[in-house]
């Protein structure tokens, strides 16, 4: 037999790893990426300086105007050290980040502090699951959750110790924000006062859309970190996103509730708010997959990089307007317009949940 492996290399020293963290963990183990992860992203011990400098970096970005780009430089420096520094190398970055981000915002106040914390541990938890090979739809799905849930809890709980409810704040804000722009322009009282109304439904959501926007930059900075380490230019492909069966069981009774919240005068108010926001919150999701089938069609038909970004922004902007994108995405669920894999194995046996292998495009 030939001392050469079946790539042509000479074989590995004893000792060395190539292999990254999750390539451990992920199903299949994606051998071929871990076995050359250390050849081409050099030796794991170089990257770690790196590493800390870019949590530390995005802890100070954290405390700034700026803070969405923070999660993009933490979650890349946490996941660009190889497995030889494993769980250290998360922890070591990690506490970094989440000091850098602490000691610059206690001059402007606790809510300052809360925050900063938040969008730093965003980017921690987007390199855990990248790390782990948990970086599935569904588990994005509930990371933006637990974004969304902390940072509306801190601004809950600073309300209450000023003596008010969030829901209190913010009513207050928009009543405000209503009477400058009435008194602005007097003729545009009627869409300002409809358009405060439909704000003060569903201004929840705007934590939704902070969580999402946060744990998206997370995973630019997840998929740097692969390009760097691996040297694969599509470390995750976005048109293989596929949401789990679970979200559709959500949407399908969501649907139902709002239903019955529309249509029942008995049910309270605070019942029809708690059900539209969450259809706006499961709206998001499913345009993220109406956007994932809009690139498997432009990859398939072989678009330029020009084309597959006015295309984007027009589907966008369709979205906006008519809810394109989202009855893209759910009809996709059925329609299956990529030929996922989804439910069974291959050879006919079942899978575990949907959402513990990532989904293959055909």
């Amino acid at each position: 037999m030939s001392p050469w492996s079946d790539n042509g290399r000479p074989p590995a020293p004893i000792g060395a790893k190539g292999r990254s963290l999750a390539d451990a963990h992920s199903p299949g183990g994606r051998d071929g990426a871990g076995r050359d992860a250390g050849d081409r992203g050099g030796d794991a011990s170089s990257r770690l300086p790196h590493a800390l400098v870019a949590c530390a970096v995005g802890g100070v970005i954290a405390t700034s105007q700026m803070s969405l780009l923070a999660p993009v430089l933490v979650a890349y420096g946490l996941c660009l050290p190889a497995d030889r520094d494993g769980r250290r190398a998360l922890a070591l970055g990690g506490a970094v980040a989440l000091c850098v981000a602490l000691a610059l915002s206690a001059g402007a106040g606790g809510a300052s502090m809360v925050s900063a914390a938040i969008t730093t541990l965003t980017g921690l938890l987007v390199a855990v699951l990248a790390r782990t090979g948990r970086s599935t739809p569904g588990a994005a799905c509930l990371g933006v959750a637990a974004v969304a849930a902390l940072h509306a809890g801190s601004d809950a709980a600073f309300a209450a110790l000023s003596g008010t409810t969030l829901v209190d704040t913010m009513r207050g804000l928009i009543a405000s924000y209503e009477q400058v722009l009435v008194e602005t322009s007097a003729a545009s009282a009627p869409q300002v006062h409809a358009a405060a109304r439909m704000i003060g439904v569903f201004w929840p959501s705007a934590y939704v859309a902070v969580g999402f926007a946060e744990f998206a930059c997370g995973r630019v900075g997840a998929r740097m970190a692969a390009m760097s380490v691996r040297g694969d230019a599509h470390p995750a492909r976005l048109d293989a996103f596929d949401l789990p069966l679970w979200m559709v069981a959500t949407l399908v009774a969501t649907a139902a509730a709002l239903a019955v919240a529309l249509t029942v005068p008995a049910v309270p108010s605070w019942a029809l708010v708690a059900v539209a926001n969450v259809a706006m919150a499961l709206r998001m999701a499913f345009a993220a997959q109406g956007l994932a089938v809009l690139v498997w069609v432009m990859r398939g038909k072989g678009l330029g990089s020009m084309a597959q970004v006015l295309l984007a922004a027009l589907a966008l902007y369709l979205e906006v307007q008519f809810v394109v994108l989202t009855v893209v995405g759910v009809v996709d669920v059925w329609a299956n317009f990529r030929h996922l894999v989804r439910g069974e194995a291959p050879d006919g046996g079942d899978t575990e949940a949907q959402d513990n292998e990532p989904a293959q495009a055909g």
